[in-house]
């Protein structure tokens, strides 16, 4: 027992430390000399810099991956704190949604333009017109802009977006500080409609006015337009309201209209809507007065006879003489006048024509025998302009539509001061065709269509000029025709009326777009709208959405 109890003692000897089996050294006044004092502040200070920013990074990734744990925990998923912070996530979209909407008010033109034809947006020609404006202008919607917005202002089943209208007035606004929109409710604001009763001012017209003028738009005739077809089955909307805008910017900021007067005095077959339009858009005011009776009006530079089917008598045609020498009139003028196949002769007026070299033909027509050069029928041309003369207009008048046309001869290049130009000749391959004339191998060469006689008057030191121009067919200026953007007809028409009363350079030409409301992306037979309607719609889809909601139900089941 005694040496088991020695030898635990020794081992437990052997364990202590060097201290302990050795007091006397612990005590020992040397090694407490070397053994160095420590204050508490030393104690605080002791931890190195290094090893107290190693503790805060590793503090830090260890609170980081407990919060990526948490968001990702199902506690999270499945919890209030999910649906919380779900909330404050749609709120923010609102929010933005909100923001962006007010934005999109004060910046319309942020807002994409979605629609197949650009609809809403402002064409090239219309920019560089509401480039223009220079002086403080007013578009009056006559209606709410909650109406307008809403496209409740037309009682209409024609389809027509009245939106729209607000949609082009805020951007052509926003592009110009010069121009600037309101909306007036004409039952709330009487005066404003009384103000304008006479021009037909009523429920989404529209008035553009400047302190020169103002003109009335109207929502039936020059916003939007409906077409029915021929059994008026069917009908199709078109806007115009690019175009109307344009025009009617174009007008109220001109320095002066010159004046277009059309005679009505001889049982003229030219229907006149078409071209006073197509005038009125390009800065031209139109007026009707009979040349018999009434004195020609005043500032009148062109005067339009749609083809007569009378005679004029001797005083009529020293009008016209008197209108073309007056020196009193410091801008050109022109005479134009319009004539048909079949129609009666006019002895004392083609005698007038004849002295400024001009002879229609109204006892023959032009026939065509390339196919190319004409539409449905060999007597409706597509006739060829010519450049002699220079327009200053655009120069682009693609298929230049001409049916039922006489020759217009000319009987001399010059005299008497006088010039002739062609304007617009068939091709080489037509023909001239009198009533029991063989067609059988007929004679072809280009005949004049359309010619201008041109003079000069000189008044206050500036020589204008003086024009004659007569054109062979009457229905190249029809309204079906003339509007019809196919052809080339309104366009140049608008160019030779502004070349004939010196006003190229005064405003910009406007052309109408007609964009189709709600046109049709597809065409389907029924067998198609079948198998769309039954099966896609009703039976694929439905059991995609099926499926895919039964995937996601198994998923978070496991999560």
């Amino acid at each position: 027992m005694s040496e088991e109890k020695d030898t635990r003692e020794e081992s437990g000897k052997t364990v202590q430390p060097q201290e302990e089996k050795d007091g006397s050294a612990e005590s020992s006044p040397e090694k407490e000399k070397e053994k160095p004092e420590s204050t508490g502040a030393e104690k605080s200070a002791e931890p190195e810099s290094g090893a107290e920013s190693t503790e805060d990074t590793g503090k830090r990734k260890k609170a980081k991956n407990k919060m990526s744990s948490f968001f990702h925990s199902s506690k999270f998923r499945h919890g209030s704190t999910a649906t919380a912070f779900t909330a404050v996530f749609i709120a923010a979209v609102v929010l933005l949604n909100v923001i962006v909407g007010m934005l999109g008010d004060r910046f319309p033109s942020m807002n994409i333009d979605m629609t197949k034809s650009g609809a809403n947006t402002l064409t090239e020609e219309a920019e560089k017109i509401v480039d223009k404006v220079k002086v403080p202008t007013t578009i009056t919607i006559c209606a709410t802009k909650q109406q307008v917005d809403n496209n409740t202002v037309l009682q209409s089943s024609s389809g027509e977006d009245y939106s729209q209208v607000g949609r082009i007035a805020e951007k052509i606004a926003e592009r110009n500080h010069n121009i600037q929109v309101e909306y007036k409710d004409l039952d709330k604001n009487p005066d404003f409609a009384a103000k304008y009763k006479s021009d037909g001012v009523q429920a989404g017209s529209v008035v553009v006015a400047t302190d020169k003028r103002y003109r009335v738009l109207s929502p039936s005739t020059d916003l939007f337009k409906t077409e029915y077809s021929q059994d008026y089955s069917s009908s199709t909307t078109y806007s115009n309201v690019d175009s109307a805008y344009a025009s009617a910017l174009n007008t109220v900021i001109a320095e002066t209209l010159p004046v277009a007067a059309f005679d009505t005095g001889h049982s003229e077959q030219l229907d006149t809507s078409g071209i006073k339009k197509i005038l009125q858009d390009n800065a031209f005011e139109a007026k009707d007065f009979n040349l018999l009776t009434d004195k020609i009006p005043d500032k009148t530079q062109l005067i339009v006879l749609g083809c007569p089917t009378t005679d004029y008598t001797a005083d009529e045609i020293t009008k016209l003489e008197s209108f073309l020498k007056d020196t009193k009139l410091a801008a050109d003028r022109s005479l134009m006048i319009t004539f048909s196949p079949g129609e009666a002769e006019l002895p004392k007026f083609n005698a007038f024509l004849e002295e400024w070299g001009l002879k229609p033909q109204t006892d023959a027509v032009v026939v065509e025998t390339d196919n190319q050069k004409y539409v449905s029928n060999p007597s409706y041309l597509l006739g060829d302009i010519q450049t002699k003369l220079d327009l200053g207009g655009s120069g682009s008048y693609n298929y230049f539509f001409t049916p039922s046309t006489c020759p217009v001869d000319i009987t001399f290049s010059s005299s008497n001061d006088r010039s002739t130009y062609q304007l617009v000749t068939s091709s080489d391959a037509s023909y001239i065709y009198h009533d029991g004339d063989s067609t059988k191998n007929p004679q072809t060469s280009a005949q004049n269509l359309a010619a201008l006689s041109q003079g000069s008057v000189k008044t206050g030191g500036k020589t204008y000029k003086a024009n004659v121009i007569a054109f062979g067919s009457t229905l190249m200026f029809a309204p079906q025709i003339i509007e019809q953007t196919t052809y080339g007809n309104g366009a140049y028409m608008v160019d030779l009326s502004k070349y004939a009363t010196g006003t190229a350079n005064t405003s910009t030409s406007v052309t109408t777009k007609t964009t189709e409301l709600n046109p049709q992306d597809m065409t389907l037979n029924a067998q198609q709208i079948q198998i769309l309607g039954l099966w896609i719609f009703t039976i694929l889809i439905p059991l995609a959405v099926a499926v895919a909601g039964a995937v996601v139900h198994h998923k978070r089941r496991l999560l």
